[in-house]
């Protein structure tokens, strides 16, 4: 009986090593698919932004406002949540949910979940910030 249990055991271990290297590839794979992320509003008149989500899981948001003659930038940290990019910003000038909320046509991608926490869901193929809308580059 004890080499039946030697055996079984042994199967166990080499079982788990394969789990264990299975998952760590998939989380891998995973943590390189949601890699950098770049968000970038086309020629108008009013501003130039671009979002960028760092692999380093920071993020900067760079606002050029035309009319003002001013360049502002606006830091944070992003995380994943259930295929949302989760936006923690720093202190800002801004305030964030006047900035992501949008009135415009097009649909809300944006979810406000307090002062400095925003959510973008991470399928959609832009995001709207200060009115106007910035579609998603392809790195």
């Amino acid at each position: 009986m004890k080499i039946f249990r030697f055996f079984r055991y042994k199967y166990l271990l080499n079982s788990r090593k394969r789990h264990y290297a299975s998952l760590a590839l998939s989380i891998a794979l995973a943590h390189a698919s949601f890699g950098h992320a770049r968000f970038r509003s086309v020629g108008n008149g009013i501003s130039d932004i671009e979002l960028s989500l760092d692999q380093d899981q920071k993020f900067q948001l760079r606002l050029n406002k035309l009319d003002e003659h001013k360049h502002y930038t606006v830091k944070g940290k992003w995380t994943m949540d259930h295929d949302n990019y989760v936006l923690q910003f720093k202190r800002s000038k801004f305030d964030i949910p006047s900035l992501f909320s949008s009135n415009t046509g097009f649909q809300k991608p944006t979810f406000i979940e307090g002062k400095r926490t925003v959510k973008i869901p991470a399928f959609r193929n832009g995001v709207v910030i200060d009115g106007i809308y910035c579609p998603r580059l392809s790195a």
